[in-house]
């Protein structure tokens, strides 16, 4: 986030405040401010822009790891015919 934050000219705070208002399914955020600076520093993520490989860095250091069962989805998935095409035992058919 740092070498994000660099190149925006802008504090690691603004650049995560500024991810999450870019992403389509956040409706708002919680900010948290002691000083008039900080607040106006937390205002300030609203007009700044990511750009896409700033939301692609930031969109992977931020994966979290699959949980069950999603990893164990992954794991089974790729040996299973696309749905609709599986062929049963003693049914050729499908």
């Amino acid at each position: 986030m740092r070498s994000i934050a660099d190149k925006h000219a802008t504090t690691v705070a603004s650049i995560a405040l500024a991810y999450l208002l870019a992403k389509p399914f956040v409706t708002s955020v919680i900010t948290g401010a002691k000083r008039l600076a900080q607040l106006q520093e937390n205002l300030s993520a609203v007009d700044l822009q990511l750009d896409a490989e700033d939301m692609a860095t930031l969109d992977g250091v931020s994966k979290l790891e699959p949980e069950y069962p999603g990893w164990m989805i992954e794991r089974t998935n790729p040996t299973r015919l696309p749905t609709g095409r599986q062929v049963l035992p003693g049914n050729s058919h499908q």
